[in-house]
């Protein structure tokens, strides 16, 4: 993983050092990793069949994996949008949820459907997608799982950045999962 640094550039406009600041990077390796540590999580806990999507902090796919037995049909496609909710409003899905359906639900929750709307249905507002950062708190990607119960989805996706061991942490840091046989 590339940590931020500082560096100095010379200006284009004016030959003197500007400060460039450098953004940690997600490698295909670590997203590979993560995502092979999400569906072993999901086998040894017993839960469906799941599909895993990894993303970059721009909202790229690193990487894609869906078990044998999950639905080649929306679930993928939700798994993507859980993670990319994410990276959008910089925190987990399961929060994007509880934000607009909490309160004044009604204006809230129109606010909520024009998001995914405008997103072109690239959004998901319910448990499964998770925030990866670094040491820093520095948003590196999101992991979104979609195939068994959402709260299920999401405790899958905390332990596969938990169980990578590179020193990333994951927001929410704990699960909500009752159904855990770990």
């Amino acid at each position: 993983m590339t940590f931020s640094t500082d560096a100095t550039s010379p200006s284009p406009a004016t030959g003197s050092g500007t400060s460039l600041k450098y953004i940690p990077v997600l490698s295909l390796h670590h997203a590979d990793t993560i995502a092979n540590k999400v569906i072993e999580c999901c086998d040894r806990n017993g839960f469906n069949p799941v599909s895993v999507y990894v993303l970059d902090h721009a909202g790229h796919t690193l990487v894609s994996k869906r078990m044998d037995g999950c639905s080649p049909v929306g679930i993928p496609d939700f798994a993507r949008a859980k993670a990319f909710s994410c990276i959008v409003n910089k925190y987990p899905s399961r929060t994007f949820r509880d934000r607009y359906t909490t309160g004044d639900v009604s204006a809230k929750f129109c606010q909520l459907t024009g998001m995914v709307a405008i997103s072109q249905g690239q959004m998901a507002p319910f448990p499964g997608g998770i925030l990866v950062t670094d040491e820093n708190q520095v948003i590196v990607g999101a992991v979104g799982v979609s195939g068994a119960a959402g709260d299920e989805d999401e405790y899958c996706a905390i332990r596969g950045v938990v169980e990578s061991k590179f020193g990333l942490s994951t927001v929410p840091e704990n699960h909500s999962c009752s159904t855990v046989k770990d």
